[in-house]
């Protein structure tokens, strides 16, 4: 049975494993065996009318050649012994030297009916009315007939000249059967091996094809789903700006207000001096400052922007991702280190895409870590006129069997249900738009090492010039 349940194909339980799914409808199973059925009737159908209108002809055709057979004997007979006088005495001495027996019963019987020699299916000679004489209508002829022990058998007889006496040929249809049949086993096996292969193969054919339904229906059905979550984050990222235009107007306010009372309390001598009071205002000048540059990096992300090649510092790209990823970082006590000590000129990129494949390969990071991890970002100036950053983590690694899938859509090595599968594959395209690499290295238990390629300048091409 565990040998059975592992030739099971993938779809045949799918609509018990995916009965709640909303996309999930199809029961594999039940177009499978329609398949199959439908299939194997249309292509066995004509096979066996054929060897069933093949066999019944063929049995015809050896049943009127042994009757032509039976015919051209007693003929024969019939001629061999009328050159003599006394015909009845010769036909009788001319069955005495034939070999007789079921499937060549030769005797003489008279009109009425008594036997003048022995009979297999009719008894000793002398018997009276031994024979039905009503079968002999004419002087020759031949009779589907069933004899005394009940076998069918076919009758051929012959008037002999001169006489009232009759030659009786009788055959069973036992040997006539037997003439066509036997030889025809082996076509009959030919038959049934041809039958069991054209199953399997319909089998094969009709697994793979529902197999290929499946899958498609599989990735529809993500495609969906995926395209449902990607709605609900714009929806969230129309939010967000929304949240973070509104959030401006107040920490305006709060920075115009706080910046109005360290005013007065410096420049008036008549309010009372207090140590702790400017100190304290500037910390919530510094803190609605942080607040703004938040709000203005959402803005920024959120804004759909066509692409705009100008002079970056990546270092500052940098940060401006990482400010949105700080509080993860703090909350898993992962240490982010960035080693750029020698300086980029000249780099031309468009900010929006840099900061969108940053945060894609940092976010990635922060996700395979687990608590006290470490991701570390290296900027190093090449001299072809390129620029490479690498972005390393020390997290859960990827196993080599999906090295050569992270880039495909939707494709996700996470459990969860917030992942979109999306993020590489974008991060990918945005890197070969602006004529970029991208290659990665990992080994599972130890980490991921992704390396960006970049050039200094971007090709007016890719301007949109």
């Amino acid at each position: 049975m565990k040998r059975l349940k592992k030739l099971k194909p993938a779809f045949w339980d799918q609509e018990h494993i995916a009965g709640d799914h909303p996309h999930a409808g199809i029961n594999f199973a039940r177009k499978w065996k329609l398949i199959v059925i439908f299939t194997s009737f249309m292509a066995l159908l004509p096979l066996l009318v054929m060897t069933l209108v093949e066999f019944n002809l063929t049995s015809r055709l050896i049943e009127d050649e042994v009757k032509s057979s039976m015919s051209k004997n007693l003929r024969s007979a019939v001629a061999s012994i009328s050159i003599f006088k006394d015909t009845p005495k010769a036909a009788i001495d001319y069955i005495r030297y034939i070999k007789t027996g079921e499937d060549n019963d030769i005797f003489v019987v008279n009109t009425e009916g008594t036997l003048l020699t022995p009979s297999v299916f009719y008894g000793k000679s002398g018997i009276p009315n031994a024979f039905n004489t009503n079968l002999l209508m004419d002087k020759t002829g031949i009779e589907d007939h069933v004899a005394a022990n009940g076998k069918p058998v076919i009758i051929e007889y012959a008037k002999i000249p001169n006489s009232t006496v009759f030659f009786v040929l009788v055959k069973t249809k036992k040997s006539l059967t037997d003439l066509w049949f036997k030889p025809r086993i082996k076509l009959v096996g030919y038959l049934i091996v041809s039958i069991l292969l054209i199953i399997l193969s319909i089998l094969g054919m009709a697994t793979y094809l529902v197999g290929r339904i499946h899958t498609a229906d599989q990735k529809r059905s993500i495609a969906l789903h995926h395209a449902e979550y990607s709605n609900k984050l714009a929806s969230i990222g129309r939010l967000a700006s929304g949240v973070a235009h509104e959030v401006n107007n107040p920490l305006a306010i709060i920075n115009q207000k706080t910046g109005l009372m360290i005013d007065l309390l410096t420049m008036r001598e008549e309010f009372p001096k207090e140590d702790r009071l400017i100190p304290l205002a500037n910390d919530v000048l510094d803190a609605v400052k942080r607040c703004g540059t938040i709000t203005k990096q959402l803005l920024d992300f959120a804004r759909d922007m066509k692409p705009n090649f100008q002079p970056l510092d990546i270092g500052e790209v940098i940060d401006q991702v990482l400010i949105f990823l700080e509080s993860e970082a703090k909350r898993k006590s992962i240490t982010i280190s960035m080693d750029n000590k020698k300086p980029i000129p000249n780099f031309e990129c468009d900010r929006g895409s840099l900061q969108q494949i940053f945060l894609n390969l940092f976010n990635n990071a922060l996700a395979a870590m687990e608590d006290g991890g470490k991701l570390n970002i290296m900027v190093r100036p090449e001299t072809n006129n390129k620029v490479v950053i690498i972005v390393s983590d020390n997290g859960c690694g990827i196993p080599s069997t999906e090295m050569n899938k992270i880039f495909e859509p939707f494709y996700s090595s996470k459990d969860d249900h917030y992942s979109t599968g999306l993020g590489l594959s974008i991060t990918y395209g945005l890197v070969k738009e602006i004529n970029g690499d991208i290659r990665v290295k990992s080994k599972v238990g130890e980490g991921t090492q992704f390396t960006l390629t970049l050039p200094l300048i971007t090709n007016e091409v890719n301007h949109g010039k």
